[in-house]
């Protein structure tokens, strides 16, 4: 740039006169911000339901002196029931199953008489004390 030019550039001021800085700015910050109308009903209705929630479920004190047990009246005892057979095919099924067992051959228990299994091994003495 040439020597003039950037003289001529020192010798400006400011003059605070005419335009006032902070009014712009605030200015143009409330204009870039709108509110959303939307929002702030959803965001109002949504408190608004939490308030009626927590006012319906808050439990209510009971009256004094009323007990909150309530007394059955006395109801004469049902007729006793007869025994009922059970299903005959249920019950030829296991005869059946009974007969088979007698024709099977034994072949000894199935269970081995040893100490039970266990998935962890017992606990070293040195720690029981």
């Amino acid at each position: 740039m040439s020597e003039p030019f950037l003289e001529r550039l020192t010798r400006f001021t400011p003059d605070a006169g005419r335009v006032d800085r902070d009014t712009l700015l605030f200015a143009t910050g409330r204009a870039s911000a709108r509110p959303n109308r939307g929002w702030i009903a959803l965001a109002g209705a949504l408190a608004a339901t939490q308030a009626i929630s927590l006012a319906l479920l808050w439990p209510h004190p009971t009256a004094p002196g009323v007990d909150s047990l309530v007394q059955v009246a006395n109801v004469a005892p049902a007729a006793p029931q007869t025994p009922t057979l059970p299903n005959p095919g249920a019950l030829l099924a296991h005869q059946r199953l009974d007969s088979e067992a007698d024709e099977r051959p034994d072949t000894g228990s199935f269970v081995e008489t040893g100490p039970p299994l266990r998935a962890y091994d017992s606990p070293p003495p040195s720690i029981l004390n």
